[in-house]
């Protein structure tokens, strides 16, 4: 086998931009595999290396270029005597002729030595990472369905037996084995725990523990913890707050600046008041409360472990354990024309 090794040119140009979750050099030194090589700032800093039959040197510009792809490069080189290919502003070379100025006459066709020059390439470069990192989630025991229509970023890690349904983005984030992921759903920067179910909705910068059910139509955001076989129903939103084993918010609800014991019921129309219009105020929820709907929780405010808090009440003290909560006001009914 030819030996060969790579220059990386990282291109200050291509800095501060990611392809699928990782900068351009980044996928040139992943596409390197056991290759030698070197990261380089421009190609003033190549010099000759002794004992290798081949040089590449690698822009930033073409990210998808690989040793596997360089490889077979090389074989067709040598069958038809070429001594050098173009690879966009890169070139792979016979190592006596890197250093060369003299121009090269071929230039590579393949998709894979495609540039990036404007959002069209980029989109077609991330297509095609998109759809490699998914192929080898599905190698590593993912279920991918639709390999073309998922983005699954490459600082990403999808379990054994995870399901990822068509149209899901997943960034930043660890899927748990079992984990089930739904159509349009969205996970950035989030742990996902083993077997949780999540329908139709957006979880950032949070953890879900094993077992829980998320949406449809659910918000998890800005460090929130849900517990153990929490469900987390459609339209409820969950802003930096913790729910222990077992607690559940079936629909309609806003828990935000929050703890929020195992075991405890938040009823449908429920709200944590949080934001007096200045500054954000926490609540507290014990375990094995009872939170009935369209209550009102206005912060800051704590509820004390075994607390029932009738429906429609709004909660301007702290609870005691165990006590019983009602604040309504008496509906009076009269009849029409009457005053």
């Amino acid at each position: 086998m030819k030996k060969l090794f790579l220059y990386l040119i990282d291109d200050p140009d291509c800095r501060g931009t990611t392809l699928a979750g990782l900068a351009p050099i980044e996928w040139l030194v992943q596409g390197a595999g056991n290759t030698p090589y070197r990261v380089i700032e421009s190609v003033a800093e190549a010099r000759a290396i002794e004992g290798y039959d081949y040089v590449a040197i690698l822009y930033g510009t073409t990210p998808l270029v690989t040793e596997s792809f360089l490889r077979e490069l090389i074989r067709e080189m040598e069958k038809r005597g070429i001594e050098g290919m173009e690879i966009g502003d890169g070139r792979l070379v016979k190592a006596e002729r890197f250093l060369s100025d003299i121009p090269l006459k071929r230039r590579t066709g393949s998709p894979l030595a495609q540039e990036i020059k404007d959002a069209a390439g980029r989109h077609k470069a991330e297509k095609l990472l998109y759809r490699k990192i998914a192929e080898k989630s599905v190698q590593n025991g993912a279920i991918i369905p639709d390999v073309d229509n998922v983005r699954i970023d490459a600082r990403s890690r999808i379990g054994r037996g995870a399901v990822i349904e068509p149209y899901t983005v997943v960034t930043g984030s660890v899927v748990g084995d079992g984990a089930k992921i739904g159509s349009f759903s969205e996970i950035e920067n989030a742990e996902i725990g083993e077997d949780v179910i999540v329908s139709r909705s957006v979880v950032r910068e949070s953890r879900v523990a094993a077992g829980a059910t998320i949406g449809p139509f659910a918000y998890i955001r800005m460090g929130s913890e849900i517990g153990e076989h929490c469900r987390i129903g459609d339209f409820v939103e969950v802003k930096k707050s913790a729910l222990g084993a077992g607690s559940k918010a079936a629909h309609l609800a806003y828990i935000g600046d929050a703890e929020v014991g195992a075991a405890t019921n938040v009823g449908c129309g429920t709200v944590f008041a949080n934001y007096d219009g200045k500054e954000k105020h926490r609540t507290r929820i014990g375990e094995s409360v009872f939170i009935g709907a369209n209550t009102n929780l206005i912060a800051p405010v704590s509820v004390g472990d075994g607390a029932y808090i009738a429906a429609a009440t709004t909660v301007t003290e702290d609870v005691p354990q165990g006590n019983f909560v009602i604040g309504r006001v008496r509906a009076a009914n009269r009849e029409k024309g009457r005053k």
